[in-house]
């Protein structure tokens, strides 16, 4: 997978984490919308000023937008909890509690 579209993976990630839809990013960081999705889609990368931005908008240092192993990681994280929320009714219902108390939920 090249740079590019390492990039867009994480910076899909963050974003829908921080639950902004692409519309939301490009107008916060004063591009099309289409072209916001190009970067997301690995299909074009963003200006050195607009990595800026969209580590302004979405609360990280713009290093972050670069660890690309966490995505790696981030499908096995994925896979353990499903797993132990489904096996053990007592950690999805803490789990259910500690979402909702952050809204999340």
């Amino acid at each position: 997978m090249d740079i590019k579209k390492k990039f867009g993976k994480r910076l899909r990630e963050i974003r829908t984490a921080k639950s902004l839809t692409q519309e939301k990013m490009a107008e916060q960081i004063e591009i099309q919308p289409e072209n916001y999705s190009r970067i997301e889609n690995g299909l074009s990368f963003p200006k050195p000023e607009n990595l800026v931005k969209i580590s302004n908008v979405l609360g990280v240092e713009i290093a972050e937008l670069f660890q690309f192993d966490e995505i790696a990681d981030y499908e096995n994280i994925l896979e353990k909890i499903i797993e132990k929320l489904h096996n053990d009714k007592e950690a999805a219902i803490i789990t259910y509690k500690f979402l909702k108390s952050l809204g999340k939920l």
